[in-house]
């Protein structure tokens, strides 16, 4: 993780990868903020799936480990979806009411409605 931390940390500009031509993932390094762009979702194969394997207290408490994990090495991940911030994780994320509903002080959710729909 250290090694990883150092290599986010040194990065800057941003990254587009494109299926089809069309651009379906976005990454920005800015400084320790790593803002994760999904601008189509079926590229992580999230989407039509029947049944979800995880549920809501999984995810919740795999998303906490990695809001420590990023915590603790000074980083921030910030996915978007549709142009919208959606979810903040690790050292920038300060939740408010959200820290309620994840039990966690490293996740603060943007916008309900952007996680509903990373979910779906």
């Amino acid at each position: 993780m250290d090694g990883l931390a150092t290599i986010v940390k040194r990065s800057t500009g941003k990254i587009s990868i494109k299926v089809n031509y069309k651009t379906a993932l976005a990454l920005d390094f800015k400084g320790t903020t790593l803002l994760f762009d999904i601008i189509d979702p079926t590229i992580l194969g999230i989407v039509g799936q029947e049944s979800n394997e995880l549920g809501l207290f999984e995810k919740l408490k795999a998303a906490k480990k990695v809001g420590k994990l990023l915590d603790n090495q000074g980083l921030s991940i910030s996915i978007v979806r549709e142009g919208k911030k959606s979810l903040s994780i690790g050292k920038e994320a300060t939740p408010k009411i959200s820290s309620l509903l994840t039990g966690s002080h490293d996740i603060q959710i943007d916008s309900i409605m952007q996680v509903a729909k990373l979910d779906r």
